[in-house]
């Protein structure tokens, strides 16, 4: 069990701010200070370095908060597990961006569930960022996401791989252009595109830069934090768009958007179930995985 010093260190770190991170805790601004104090005298390190009144973690501090939040993760994730061993009940806790959550999870999930019936599970929909967050914080064991992370934090291994295509409405020209395009060609459009932390957003501007172009490229951009959002205004002919086939399959099939011919454009992308390496659980985690496998 962690020492209440140093669940009051990993508060501050959240906050940033002494005063602040009292409040979170409901003990006193000088208590706080006590804790850092002690914890300072402790392990013979400064923690913090005081810019104005802003304070910021040192390297040692940095170091002790990687370690502190690994140790707490941990704790956490085993008092599951240990009254798992008193009421057989597992327990799972974990992220999924909004594309993997609306059209890549339900199936696997739904296997999943059928085999643990008793199994208390909790989803948490997300952006990549807010999820990566998430799992620095503990909040959640592993994220099923698509968008860019730390290789040196993080563990990860396949979930599935999908195609990146650009898509449009089935009464733009381009639905039913002869002619072979070019990234370039579609600079004249309304893009619409996820917000900023996406990983959508994310892959798109890494496929755009790899052809020297930016969102703000295009002759406007619009930015919806919404999946369904998306498709349903590409499919009015409000924009263009790029997104993961998986997410489309059913407006395809229907005729109401269709993929933009591009020449050598052919995308496919990781997307990843993800936790952090220092997790004990790891091995756990891995059984979990393969029975969250997914199947189209």
């Amino acid at each position: 069990m962690l020492d209440y010093r140093t669940l009051t260190f990993l508060t501050v770190c959240q906050e940033m701010n002494f005063t602040r991170a009292a409040k979170k805790l409901h003990i006193s601004q000088p208590a706080v200070s006590q804790h850092m104090q002690y914890l300072e005298e402790y392990y013979g390190v400064k923690l913090f370095r005081f810019v104005g009144k802003s304070i910021l973690l040192t390297d040692a501090g940095k170091l002790l908060k990687r370690s502190l939040t690994a140790l707490h993760n941990n704790e956490l994730y085993l008092k599951e597990q240990l009254a798992f061993l008193t009421d057989k009940k597992r327990t799972l806790h974990f992220g999924v961006t909004l594309t993997v959550g609306e059209f890549m999870i339900a199936r696997p999930l739904a296997d999943f569930l059928k085999l643990h019936k008793d199994a208390d599970v909790s989803v948490t929909v997300a952006n990549t960022a807010q999820l990566l967050q998430q799992l620095d914080e503990g909040s959640i064991d592993f994220a099923i996401l698509e968008g860019d992370y730390s290789r040196a934090a993080y563990a990860h291994i396949p979930f599935l791989t999908d195609q990146f295509v650009p898509i449009c409405s089935s009464s733009h020209p381009f639905a039913n252009t002869r002619r072979a395009l070019s990234l370039t060609d579609l600079t004249g459009e309304t893009l619409l595109i996820r917000e900023p932390g996406s990983g959508t957003r994310s892959i798109l501007e890494q496929v755009l830069n790899n052809h020297d172009l930016t969102p703000e490229d295009f002759a406007n951009v619009v930015t919806i934090g919404n999946m369904n959002a998306i498709k349903e205004m590409t499919a009015a002919g409000a924009g263009i768009t790029f997104l993961y086939e998986t997410a489309i399959k059913s407006e395809l099939k229907n005729g109401t958007i269709q993929k933009i011919p591009i020449t050598s454009f052919d995308i496919r992308h990781e997307i990843s179930i993800v936790w952090k390496k220092d997790n004990l659980f790891q091995e756990f985690f891995l059984d979990v995985f393969r029975e969250l496998q997914f199947r189209t």
